[in-house]
């Protein structure tokens, strides 16, 4: 078997660049491990990046093991995507904006034996991207003015492996294992002093997923997924620089910071599936309790999200057609600035496009929070996401 040159390439690539990309501007992303990212751009990002309950084939599924066992047995699958995004904040009666944009997904898939199937690939896990400036007055002044500036980058990438096993014709468990890895590096800036903090961290990734599809006479399926990730300890190493350019002292020290852990997740999802209509319906629980803020204006909250979708199918008969895509969702930070608690709305669609033998998906997405308090930060984002999976043959017979 041959692996593609342009894959490897690109995973070499990725892998070497992941640690210093960042999917986020959001200022609350300072705290902890910062935003995770809770889909990768893939195919169906136009529903909102759900797949515990789908298992579909030339999907590689990265949110569910379980749910690959519907790949082409004749090739290796490969799914390659990126995404862009810009935000909008305001607080305080100050506004601001940022953009953002990066490749999100890489992996390739496929059947490793008689019921075993498997798949390697690259996403990032959670991000970190801000910049904030506070203005004081100068006490004692008249009306002097010192700006301080906090500025954050950087986040965590998943290298991961997947395997699924079919247990009869209609069940499948599968789980991912892998390294959580990255580096962040935040600045606080004020006149001639300028102070940065570079953390270096790592740690083990698994979960475990469950699908089963429903047996049935009618051409319509029900299926159901679960998927669960326990909270594990990351391991950092942490360095801090001080320069003052005024006197120009200069310090450079190991420096503590609190254990950080990545959270506990529990996801579940149903699907319907009609010759033109698949809809889908997923709840992920994320449990951020064994986490605590060292800043006394935020604390961690446990994540709802909800999120309801469909996939529409032109040409049910035909055997690779135009795929189009709609889905809504419901989530709230991890993050509670002040007491205060955000909570946001988002909107997608896409569409999936065959190609000769590949598929081009295209996305886009609006997230409004929906809170509008004084003392919250205000928040709008949009964007979208491309990417393109192709297969390359490894058998000119299909297996059984």
């Amino acid at each position: 078997m041959k692996l593609h040159l342009s894959y490897l390439l690109c995973l070499i690539c990725i892998f070497k660049s992941a640690s210093a990309q960042n999917t986020t501007n959001l200022p609350t992303s300072m705290y902890g491990i910062g935003e995770l990212s809770m889909g990768d751009g893939g195919p169906y990002a136009g529903i909102g990046n759900m797949g515990i309950a789908l298992n579909r084939m030339g999907f590689n599924n990265t949110l569910n093991p379980a749910a690959i066992t519907s790949m082409d047995t004749l090739c290796f699958t490969f799914d390659v995507g990126a995404g862009i995004s810009s935000s909008y904040y305001s607080y305080g009666g100050k506004k601001s904006g940022s953009s953002t944009g990066n490749l999100n997904r890489l992996n390739m898939g496929c059947r490793i034996m008689k019921n075993w199937y498997g798949m390697v690939g690259v996403t990032p896990y959670s991000s970190i991207g801000y910049l904030i400036r506070d203005d004081m007055e100068v006490e004692g002044t008249n009306g002097d003015i010192i700006s301080s500036y906090f500025e954050g980058s950087g986040g965590l990438f998943k290298v991961y492996i997947s395997n699924s096993f079919l247990i009869g014709k209609h069940f499948s468990v599968g789980f991912n294992i892998g390294l959580i890895t990255g580096t962040s590096t935040q600045y606080e800036t004020q006149e001639s002093a300028n102070i940065s903090y570079e953390a270096q961290k790592r740690g083990f990734y698994a979960d475990i997923g469950l699908y089963y599809e429903f047996p049935t006479q009618s051409s319509t399926k029900w299926a159901i997924g679960a998927i669960y990730a326990p909270s594990i300890r990351m391991s950092h190493d942490n360095q801090m620089v001080y320069i003052n350019s005024s006197t120009s002292e200069e310090l450079e020290a190991k420096y503590y910071r609190k254990k950080q852990y990545l959270p506990q997740h529990i996801g579940g999802g149903i699907s319907m599936t009609s010759s033109r209509l698949t809809v889908s319906a997923e709840y992920n629980w994320i449990d951020w309790s064994r986490n605590n803020s060292s800043a006394k204006t935020g604390t961690y909250e446990n994540q709802h999200k909800a999120n309801l979708g469909l996939i529409y199918v032109t040409k049910p008969n035909a055997r690779r057609s135009l795929e189009l895509m709609a889905g809504g969702g419901y989530s709230n930070s991890y993050i509670s600035v002040k007491g205060g608690k955000m909570k946001y709305f988002e909107a997608n669609a896409g569409v999936r496009i065959p190609i000769l033998y590949s598929y081009l998906s295209l996305s886009g997405f609006y997230r409004k929070q929906t809170n509008t308090r004084n003392n919250l930060m205000q928040e709008s984002r949009y964007g979208g996401s491309v990417s393109i999976t192709f297969g390359e043959r490894i058998s000119r017979f299909k297996l059984k």
